[in-house]
């Protein structure tokens, strides 16, 4: 997996600064336009962006990378619809991360119950 440092954006010039819109990595969504930000170089003004508005706004998938909004998050494996379809089992542990196979009933590393589609692994 190739992670990427933030999803996709635009730069808004603004006369306070530059205002930062960032994007579902999915269906091109617009999810967070931030508040105008200085900064000594404009890598340093897009991590202070980010990392204070924008992240919040999405889940990242642990498969391929891409930053998504919630809709489109299978939460229960950690990975975007397009890796992980809803119908399918999850892969990672929700609670630590941690990569599971379908047999867990509990997490090796966290310890804390597995929950498949809305019902425990049997």
């Amino acid at each position: 997996m190739q992670k990427k440092k933030t999803a996709a954006y635009k730069i808004v010039t603004d006369s306070g600064g530059n205002r930062y819109r960032f994007y579902c990595d999915l269906t091109g969504a617009l999810l967070c336009t931030t508040k105008p930000y200085r900064a000594e170089s404009p890598e340093i003004e897009l991590e202070t962006a980010w990392d204070t508005e924008g992240k919040a706004c999405f889940s990242l998938c642990h498969r391929c990378g891409k930053w998504v909004m919630d809709a489109m998050f299978n939460a229960d494996a950690l990975e975007c619809v397009a890796c992980a379809p809803w119908e399918n089992t999850p892969e990672y542990c929700k609670f630590c991360g941690t990569k599971v196979s379908v047999s867990d009933v509990l997490c090796p590393r966290c310890g804390k119950q597995l929950i498949y589609g809305g019902r425990f692994n049997d």
